[in-house]
């Protein structure tokens, strides 16, 4: 470090947009040079840091939000903020600081007198944010401060690329302490870079002087474009692969992420820059562990945690959990104490007799169950704040270890977050945290987000930029892409009138309301005059030729490029063997066109299949799917290929079914049937915690109608279920019974039956509970002979003895059964009996089987396929192809 007084010899090329990387990327000649770098203002600012003597850990842009927000909460009174900040603190506290930050940097002082209410408010504000982490500004005011009491300028020479005049109050007032203080300082000159006599040459022309040039254009001013992206980066990818000399890369938005796909197909290096998004990998892990501790519980958050990649929990156990959520999206019910005792049971095993292992297993669960047992916070009221740095905590250390373990930067990155967000909701000062503040800090503090970590720059002999106002010397040749519209330069200043007059009697005057957009149009300019062969346009997207997406320098420069630039259509490189594009020719090949696949309705067996199927059991499910679609009863239950746990959360009246279901399993113990009002009372005392157990997801406000329903209409569905029992004079011999039976010596059959009742004969009563919207379907499959489940567990149950059974639609309080079987309900005249059914069913399943075993399956809901179904089948389902998860592989539906 260089005390003060002393100074650095070093020769600082200065400019707007050069923290992201500039060409030439240093201030010397030939291919390197010491001491004289060149940087943007976050540089700059660190070089006078250091020369000066100051510097310091910086604090994050959300913890000083946080802690402006706490002191404007604390001011007693009433503002012109204090209506915004009732509504929304956050965001008032942000725009706030925002204004009295490029205050600071005007030269404002909070401890002066101010007539205006805003400036007068906003200097109380100040003062009472006592603790304020500094800012950019104020690292420039503390800068201004040291060098005011100086004698000697800390740096030799300053080059601005940008104009003094276009510079920002607080840097100008910088750039001109120092030229007082010896301070060579001078702009970097802009010329004309190309010859007179070309398209680009004359172009340049035109924007220094405004003459008018002559029409002509000769491929030195190119502006391509491509309704499509993807090909507009395989064409520059191309073109590329042919340049040599020095060539400058703009990457507009700072994103090469598309572009680099079309360099490396072409062997070219890779620019390696990635647009910033807060959708990467584990930075969304802090979001989803808060999600997971609002109440009421959100069981498809803890999902999404369990199958995390890299998730806190292993997969081993993740698996189990996640399983049990299938079945009853909820905590501590049966499923979810079950899984817990597995894992449990699992990782004890696992350890075998090693005593390490086994002292390791109990903090291992501890620590997952944090994870995923979660103390429930009002979202309203707030988190309480030891909760909320306990999540961060949490995060940071799984960050850290992941770290460690892999070397991801991006883990890196988590844990800088989850401190970041720890040291703002600690410097709001609440004792409780609202869940939208929670969500607004966190919000901030990803910003924009992180690039891809995995995209890095490979060594070339062309430099990428991501601002044209980086180029602040000629290059050979300039190429601008994603050359589309921007907002850049159309931030509004919100000083008045008055308030402009107060700040510069005061002498702190506020900078011109056009500054930032002239400062960024002399940017755009200055990467075209510093062309000296070529310069190319590159544009893509739909519409990218419309005008209101054609960025403001295409605008501007419309009158001379309607002149002497090229246009090319980028498409016209698929329609011929050569494309011509910014001098450069380029081979094209034409790729032998492909059909795509059609629907096919004969799928050919793999190997192992026939030994596959005869060690699997069938459930009454899986039959009713293989009468429906042999194809679909194949993928999903003998190759068990089925989507993503995420879409496996059931639905509304899934979770209503589920409900109904294990609420009966309590209220209809084995013997005599409860009377009905006493099924009613027992129905509604247990409700409310099944809920929260098997059905957490009615909790939320979007189920609000199938939660009323719940409550509504399950206890009078039981009261219903008890009266259809006692009116047959019925027992209850057990739920849920779990029934298995070998049938044909090769059919081997497994299932739960909801409830198996005895008549006073003795013979079983089969009544499967449906939670169903309409019962249409069900009185069909009775009518029809087609009642697979009843007749299946009637076979299970009964095997060859006598025996009833019918659908007890839940939602209708109705007991669908044959007619002429002598059971109070509703009669539905059936074509045939269920043991006929049964016998159906023996034959379709035999007739299936032998065909799988010929070596086909058929996709029966394939356009054709009538012809190959066997004349004999005994009994068919209807085919629901726009409900199958498999329907793009038959192709019955495309891809999209």
């Amino acid at each position: 470090m260089v005390p003060l007084g002393g100074n650095i010899e070093m020769d600082v090329v200065f400019g707007l947009w050069a923290d992201g990387g500039a060409s030439p990327d240093h201030g010397g000649v030939g291919t390197g040079a010491l001491g004289q770098p060149v940087v943007g203002p976050a540089g700059f600012v660190d070089i006078l840091e250091t020369a000066v003597g100051l510097g310091g850990p910086r604090r994050p842009q959300v913890v000083r939000i946080a802690g402006f927000q706490s002191a404007l909460e604390a001011l007693d009174g009433d503002y012109f903020w204090s209506r915004s900040l009732a509504m929304d603190p956050w965001a008032t506290a942000r725009t706030l600081l925002g204004w009295r930050d490029e205050l600071v940097g005007l030269g404002w002082r909070s401890e002066a007198t101010w007539s205006g209410m805003r400036l007068k408010q906003l200097a109380m504000a100040s003062n009472a944010a006592t603790d304020l982490a500094p800012g950019l500004a104020d690292r420039i005011t503390a800068i201004l401060v040291k060098l005011d009491g100086s004698t000697n300028t800390p740096i030799t020479s300053l080059r601005l690329i940008d104009s003094a005049q276009l510079l920002p109050s607080p840097l100008r007032r910088v750039v001109e302490r120092l030229q007082v203080l010896g301070c060579s300082v001078e702009d970097v000159g802009i010329t004309a870079a190309a010859a007179p006599t070309t398209s680009l040459g004359r172009l340049q022309r035109w924007i220094a002087d405004g003459v008018v040039p002559e029409s002509g254009a000769d491929g030195s001013v190119t502006l391509a474009t491509s309704a499509s992206e993807p090909l507009a980066a395989e064409v520059l990818g191309q073109w590329f692969a042919g340049q040599h000399g020095n060539v400058a890369l703009v990457a507009q938005e700072d994103d090469t992420d598309l572009l680099d796909h079309g360099l490396n197909a072409t062997g070219q290096p890779r620019a390696g820059r990635s647009r910033s998004s807060i959708h990467r990998g584990s930075l969304q892990l802090l979001l989803l562990a808060f999600r997971g501790a609002w109440a009421p519980f959100d069981p498809q958050a803890l999902m999404e945690l369990l199958i995390f990649p890299a998730s806190p929990i292993a997969p081993r156990a993740a698996r189990r959990l996640a399983s049990a959520l299938e079945q009853a999206p909820g905590r501590g019910g049966p499923e979810w104490v079950e899984a817990w005792e597995a894992i449990a049971a699992n990782e004890r095993e696992y350890a075998v007799d090693d005593t390490d292992a086994l002292a390791a297993v109990d903090p291992r669960l501890a620590r997952w169950r944090e994870w995923t047992e979660l103390e429930m916070a009002d979202p309203v009221s707030g988190m309480p704040l030891p909760q909320a740095l306990g999540i961060c905590d949490r995060v940071t250390a799984w960050a850290v270890r992941r770290y460690a373990a892999t070397g991801d930067l991006l883990y890196a990155l988590t844990s800088t977050l989850a401190g970041e967000v720890r040291a703002a909701l600690a410097a709001l000062g609440r004792d409780l945290i609202p869940r939208l503040l929670v969500e607004r800090v966190i919000d901030q503090a990803l910003d924009i987000g992180h690039p891809n970590p995995g995209s890095q720059a490979e060594a070339a002999q062309w430099r990428s930029v991501p601002h044209p106002g980086a180029i602040w010397a000629p290059r050979d040749t300039v190429v601008w892409w994603n050359f589309s519209t921007t907002r850049e330069g159309a931030d509004r200043s919100p000083w008045t009138d008055a308030e402009r007059q107060e700040l510069a009697a005061a002498g702190c005057p506020a900078d011109d309301m056009t500054l930032a957009a002239r400062a960024a149009s002399a940017a755009w300019e200055r990467s075209v005059m510093h062309a000296r062969e070529r310069i190319v346009f590159v544009s893509g997207g739909p519409g990218c030729e419309a005008d209101e997406m054609a960025h403001p320098l295409a605008h501007r420069l419309k009158p001379a490029l309607d002149r002497v630039g090229t246009r090319v259509t980028l498409e016209a490189a698929l329609r011929g063997p050569t494309l011509e594009l910014a001098g450069t020719t380029i081979g094209r090949r034409a790729i032998e066109p492909r059909a795509l696949p059609a629907p096919q309705f004969a799928w050919t067996v793999p190997s192992g299949f026939s030994a596959r199927i005869a060690g699997a059991a069938e459930s009454a499910t899986s039959l009713e799917n293989l009468f429906s679609c042999q194809l679909m009863w194949a993928l999903r239950h003998v190759a068990r290929l089925r989507p993503g746990r995420v879409r496996s959360i059931p639905d509304a009246n899934q979770l209503l079914g589920n409900l109904a279901h294990a609420i009966a399993r309590e209220v209809f113990a084995p013997g005599d049937p409860p009377g009905p009002a006493e099924a009613e009372r027992r129905t509604a005392d247990l409700l409310e915690g099944r809920i929260d157990q098997l059905a957490a997801p009615l909790r939320h406000p979007e189920f609000a109608e199938e939660l009323n329903s719940a409550r509504r209409r399950l206890p009078a569905a039981m009261a219903s279920l008890a009266s259809c029992l006692a009116e047959n004079d019925l027992t209850v011999e057990a739920t849920e019974k779990q029934v298995s039976g070998i049938f044909e010596t090769l059919l081997a059959m497994q299932g739960s039956v909801d409830l198996v009742a005895r008549d006073r004969a003795g013979h079983a009563v089969i009544v499967d509970l449906k939670w169903t919207r309409s019962d249409r379907s069900r009185v069909n499959e009775i009518a029809t002979g087609r009642a697979v489940q009843l007749a299946t567990y009637g076979a299970l149950v009964a095997g060859d003895s006598p025996y009833r059974a019918g659908y007890f639609l839940l939602n209708q309080r109705q007991f669908l059964t044959l007619a002429g079987t002598g059971l109070v309900g509703r009669p539905v005249e059936g074509a045939r009996s269920f043991p006929d059914t049964w016998a159906a069913i023996l034959a379709a399943w035999r007739t299936w089987r032998e065909g799988a075993e010929a070596g086909t399956l058929l996709a029966t809901g394939v356009q054709g396929v009538e012809d190959s179904i066997p004349a004999a089948l005994g009994i068919t389902r209807d085919v629901h192809c726009d409900w199958c998860d498999y329907a793009t592989l038959c192709r019955v539906r495309g891809l999209a």
